[in-house]
């Protein structure tokens, strides 16, 4: 087993977790008399980053050496999702949970999570595969971390519901562009 196989099993475990919080909320919350489609909607988009994340650790294969600190880097992404997974849908909720209420309590902390998440992301494909900073994919990463930074100031429905409705396009579009093949990143 080479030592990416041997942190991928981590990463692996972190991101099933989240994966299958995310997946049962999405079942429960769907059912709610109280769910609210912008929470509903992130929910599925942050299911849907922790597959992504799964496809693009491909990227990583190249790496030669790793160190503890970039074990810990890898872990960052994954941990990130499983937080904003348990964020989004804590394991304490009930048929009565008023979804809306709830995404605009945690709405801050999980665009900042976002944000970070996003920063870390882009800064260790640049130190540990050499992917450079002016590869394409970093236009829409840039946006995406331009777009998510708007939400930590605006607290208005509408608002989220923009951010969301852009962000989605924009991922999508990054993902077709650039990630639709393993390794693109690192391939340059």
């Amino acid at each position: 087993m080479s030592i990416f196989e041997f942190i991928m099993v981590m990463v692996s475990v972190i991101l099933a977790l989240a994966l299958a919080q995310l997946l049962r909320a999405l079942t429960e919350i769907s059912a709610s008399e109280n769910s609210c489609w912008i929470h509903s909607a992130w929910t599925g988009v942050i299911a849907f980053l922790v597959i992504q994340t799964w496809w693009a650790y491909w990227d990583f294969t190249k790496v030669e050496i790793w160190t503890f600190v970039g074990y810990l880097t890898a872990l960052f992404v994954p941990i990130a999702w499983f937080v904003l997974a348990h964020m989004l849908v804590p394991t304490t909720r009930s048929n009565e949970t008023d979804w809306q209420a709830h995404f605009e309590k945690i709405a801050r902390s999980f665009y900042l999570i976002l944000v970070l998440t996003m920063a870390v992301a882009t800064l260790s494909t640049w130190v540990y595969i050499g992917a450079p900073l002016l590869h394409p994919y970093r236009a829409f990463q840039a946006a995406l971390i331009g777009l998510l930074s708007i939400g930590l100031f605006v607290s208005s429905r509408k608002a989220h519901a923009r951010i969301l409705i852009v962000y989605v396009s924009v991922l999508l579009t990054s993902q077709l562009v650039i990630r639709m093949n393993l390794g693109a990143l690192a391939a340059g």
